[in-house]
């Protein structure tokens, strides 16, 4: 069994969806209704779907809630943040190697406060 599909609930579909795209490489394969819902998939054929059925409604996720993003290699994590940093987005922290977990990463909040993470696993 694979986990190859997630949707996300979001206050402004087509901003999280241009997120997305520019940052992690999605492409849309389909965009339904007034900023309704929006289907993206990446090389690896994952499937996100970015949504606001209820348009009245702001989603709120828990505070520890977020979705990852593995990178293959502390470089690649580094260019996201500056592209993100060059673009005005308020990346906090650069990137940094958590040595307990082995990993190198950072968080973002993409637009509708969805917090992301951008990884790389840096050691076994």
């Amino acid at each position: 069994m694979s986990f190859k599909h997630l949707n996300l609930a979001v206050p402004d579909v087509v901003q999280t969806k241009i997120f997305f795209e520019t940052y992690f490489g999605f492409q849309c394969q389909e965009l339904k209704g007034d900023n309704i819902i929006a289907i993206l998939e990446d090389q690896d054929g994952f499937i996100l779907s970015i949504s606001n059925f209820s348009k009245n409604e702001i989603p709120q996720y828990p505070t520890d809630f977020h979705v990852g993003f593995v990178q293959e290699t502390p470089e690649q994590v580094m260019a996201i943040y500056q592209a993100m940093k060059a673009d005005g987005i308020t990346v906090g922290k650069e990137p940094r190697n958590y040595g307990g977990r082995g990993t190198m990463s950072f968080y973002v909040e993409a637009p509708g406060k969805l917090l992301v993470e951008v990884l790389c696993i840096t050691a076994d």
